[in-house]
């Protein structure tokens, strides 16, 4: 970590508009989420294809987080700049609905993907072709 990763607190927005997330568990390197979720949920193909595609403040290498990495951001949902940018609607009326549920880039080998649903924080897994939120990370 860099002195000047140091100075960042969780939910701190950098100068290209990304939001500081926390420290990737995965690479242990700082890791910055989009300003916001995708603008329509979509399939696990559709959101790994909108990642690829995402181009914030000049910045192209953005990705669909793993199932580690979207956790972390499921646990820093409320700080700083990335409070009230998560899909919880359905929270407030208690159902079940797609929208927040956050899909990983994680695939279980039987055609499903992780996720995660963001209202309670639990992980499980969903079929690919399911249409679900997606918030990218670079």
């Amino acid at each position: 970590m860099t002195e000047e990763n140091a100075k960042q607190k969780i939910g701190d927005r950098m100068e290209d508009g990304t939001i500081y997330a926390g420290i990737s568990p995965d690479t242990n390197q700082p890791m910055y989420a989009a300003p916001v979720d995708a603008s329509m949920s979509m399939d696990f193909n559709a959101a790994a294809k909108y990642a690829k595609d995402l181009d914030i403040g000049g910045k192209r290498d953005f990705r669909v987080p793993t199932k580690a990495e979207l956790n972390v951001l499921y646990q820093n949902r409320e700080k700083g700049a990335l409070k009230g940018t998560f899909n919880l609607i359905n929270c407030l009326i208690d159902r079940r609905a797609p929208t927040d549920y956050y899909w990983s880039s994680e695939l279980t080998g039987y055609g499903d993907a992780c996720v995660q649903r963001f209202c309670s924080g639990s992980q499980g897994i969903s079929d690919m072709e399911s249409v679900l939120s997606v918030r990218c990370v670079r």
